[in-house]
């Protein structure tokens, strides 16, 4: 591996650096050895919570007398802003589809500069990111939600995709408001569950939640979701699956990284502006074993039902 670090790796460690991640898990978290880590926080004039990727990435490409990258179009531009805030795509994902549908060439790198730039000047790119906090601090809960239970109590397994069994679940809401799909997946093994709801209502989505988990073989442990109306019964769902359950922050899309990539990959099989009133169960039951049966690069190309066996087969022996 490269002794100089990309932006991505600048920018994640800015991240993890504000959630107050030890070096040594920061070196870990990107494979790289801890005097890469050390060396970088080390550099004149830099401070672990001052840190900024964006701006000592250019700093660091100036001094090896790299030019940048070519600006891309703003039809291009226009694109990566709407696949990163309404799609949640991430930056490798938007470069690789760019170029296997021969548009114009654009780098991850580039596109995560754009993204730190764009936070610099006070945009909302960033907190749309599928990966690490990138916001300064969280905005407060305001609403009605009884005896919601916030993300920051979760314990640490969680948080760290230690096992199978913690999930995050939201809904995907058909054009004009009708009809809506239920999205579960567990955090690790991404192993999603799909199932039409006629609304949109709490009682629909956490009587759906409680009968898709309980036929679940395995251990079921938590569930994160965000804070919409549509999740109000949260403690009934914690009773009857006998689990803890937990709200991520408001406006914190990034806190439910695997649930928003997951609404992202059902929106290429069902896009935005359809009409979910004709859409059968049965059609997302087919959509989610595609799902469930693609190779997944953060799975080291292992399915999610691939993964999860090999799961239970390493407990097991």
């Amino acid at each position: 591996m490269s002794q100089h670090m990309s932006t991505e790796e600048r920018i994640k460690m800015e991240t993890l650096l504000d959630l107050g991640t030890s070096k040594k898990q920061i070196a870990l978290y990107l494979g790289r050895h801890r005097s890469t880590i050390y060396r970088e926080l080390n550099r004149p004039g830099i401070c672990d919570r001052q840190y900024d990727a964006e701006a000592y990435h250019k700093q660091a490409r100036q001094n090896m007398g790299r030019k940048l990258e070519k600006r891309p179009s703003e039809e291009i531009i226009l694109f990566i802003n709407n696949k990163i805030l309404d799609e949640q795509w991430s930056p490798e994902q938007i470069s690789k589809w760019l170029k296997l549908y021969d548009h114009e060439s654009v780098s991850h790198t580039w596109i995560y500069q754009h993204i730190a730039q764009d936070k610099i000047a006070g945009g909302e790119l960033h907190n749309h990111m599928r990966h690490g906090n990138y916001s300064k601090g969280h905005k407060e809960y305001k609403g009605t939600i009884i005896n919601r239970v916030s993300i920051e109590s979760r314990p640490s397994i969680v948080n760290e995709r230690g096992r199978l069994g913690d999930y995050e679940i939201d809904l995907i809401v058909g054009s004009k408001n009708k009809g809506a799909i239920l999205s579960i997946i567990d955090r690790l093994s991404r192993e999603c569950i799909l199932e039409k709801l006629d609304d949109k209502t709490s009682l629909s989505a956490c009587g759906k939640t409680i009968e898709s988990l309980l036929l679940r073989e395995k251990k079921v442990y938590t569930i994160t979701s965000d804070n919409g109306t549509e999740f109000t019964d949260h403690e009934l769902v914690s009773k009857k699956l006998k689990i803890d359950y937990y709200f991520a922050h408001p406006y914190a899309s990034y806190e439910r990284g695997s649930i928003e990539n997951l609404n992202g990959l059902v929106r290429q099989y069902i896009p935005k502006g359809t009409a979910f009133t004709n859409i059968e169960n049965t059609a997302l039951k087919e959509i989610q074993n595609k799902l469930n049966n693609r190779p997944r690069k953060i799975l080291g190309f292992f399915t999610p039902i691939e993964y999860t066996k090999k799961y239970y087969n390493e407990i097991k022996n």
